[in-house]
């Protein structure tokens, strides 16, 4: 591989008038252009000069250059250009020499004593790594844009995404508040129970499809790092509580029997309530939905100081295959399994989990066996578990 052009460029820092002459001869008829100077102050010079073409890639250095070290020049000249490829000539060059050149950045020598031919095949190695670099700085640069490019889609993405739940909001708000008017017959009965059936289809679709807008929300800001976390102390007790009444009647009807086992002395949690009840709704329906009639859900929780306060969903459902571990935990993706295509789904609930525990400064951890069930781990870290509540009362109040 060679280069062409200005590419070809080589520096030659020489103080031996006639030597510096006859390689410069030398060279050209085989399509290099030498630039020849005689001081270390020349050659500084040609280096940090500012003009249409590039300082030479290659140099040349004689070992000695009067008083001046041509090994001392050469680390100076590429304290400016780490990139320039530095050739050391002497004659009879000794090892101790040759080792101290290489330390100080020489990437190659030559023995002014032996045949001056010799030195093509120095400079074809010298400018293979001109182009080797030069084909790693263009790949570098090739990566950099496109991972500019990616970020900027997914930022038009999210922010696409967050415009158009917000316009759907506004009617979606109408649809459920004025079909629940009508569920409740606050202006008069509906006079047929068709209609009732229809309602109920109205009000429970509207509900469905806001959740999951509130969803895209929600990992729109968490894919811009942009999760707002409201933080409070809460018992993890009354949390379940109150999940347990919004996940009843879905474990009910898909004929499912479910367990909690959360200890009495498990301690309060510093975070953002809200967010953790909805980390636990989603586990269960998660669950709920890939699990078949009969099967059972389990929710237990432990406390250790070191590691935190994690809780863990389990079921006895289809399970995932090891190869799709990783793939559930991305936006959208999901199993294909006759389950999932029996309910409506995103394929946010996981990655949406993943995003509030990870804002929280915590984890998760996703366990499954195919055809025996799927264990999901939060963990909340140590610093997020109040020890003593009358000491860091005060620290989450303010």
């Amino acid at each position: 591989m060679t280069s062409g052009g200005a590419a070809r460029s080589v520096l030659i820092v020489e103080d031996d008038c006639d030597f510096a002459g006859s390689l410069g001869d030398l060279l050209e008829p085989r399509g290099f252009k030498p630039v020849i100077v005689g001081t270390p102050e020349a050659a500084v010079a040609v280096m940090i000069s500012v003009g249409d073409e590039p300082p030479p890639p290659v140099a040349l250095i004689d070992l000695r250059l009067g008083k001046a070290s041509g090994i001392d020049l050469l680390a100076r000249l590429r304290t400016d250009r780490p990139d320039l490829i530095g050739v050391l000539m002497t004659a009879e060059l000794d090892t101790h020499t040759a080792v101290s050149a290489l330390r100080r950045g020489a990437y190659d020598y030559f023995d002014k004593s032996v045949d001056p031919q010799s030195l093509f095949a120095v400079l074809d190695r010298c400018f293979d790594r001109v182009d080797l670099l030069r084909d790693r700085e263009a790949a570098y640069e090739a990566l950099r844009l496109a991972k500019e490019e990616a970020e900027a889609v997914s930022q038009a993405k999210s922010g696409f995404l967050a415009t158009m739940s917000h316009e759907l909001r506004t009617p979606l708000n109408a649809i459920i508040g004025f079909s629940e008017m009508m569920q409740r017959e606050v202006l008069g009965a509906l006079g047929n129970e068709q209609y009732r059936a229809y309602v109920d289809d109205i009000h429970a679709s509207g509900s469905h499809l806001l959740q999951i807008i509130n969803d895209i929300l929600d990992l729109s800001k968490a894919e811009a790092g942009k999760i707002d976390l409201s933080e409070d102390m809460f018992d993890l007790r009354d949390i379940m509580r109150a999940v347990d009444q919004l996940t009843a009647g879905h474990v009910y009807a898909a004929e499912l029997t479910q367990s909690a086992d959360l200890p009495d002395d498990l301690p309060p949690l510093r975070g953002d309530e809200r967010k953790t009840k909805q980390v636990l709704v989603n586990l269960i329906t998660n669950a709920v939905k890939f699990t078949p009639a009969g099967g059972r859900i389990a929710i237990t929780a432990r406390f250790d100081p070191e590691d935190g306060l994690a809780i863990t969903v389990t079921d006895s459902g289809i399970g995932i295959a090891e190869g799709d571990l990783d793939r559930v935990l991305k936006p959208f993706e999901q199993v294909d399994s006759s389950l999932s295509r029996q309910h409506q789904g995103t394929g946010l609930g996981l990655p949406l989990v993943k995003a509030i525990m990870e804002a929280h400064g915590g984890r998760l951890r996703l366990k499954s066996v195919l055809g025996a069930g799927t264990a999901v781990t939060v963990v909340f870290p140590p610093e997020r578990v109040i020890l003593d509540p009358a000491v860091d009362l005060p620290r989450s109040a303010a």
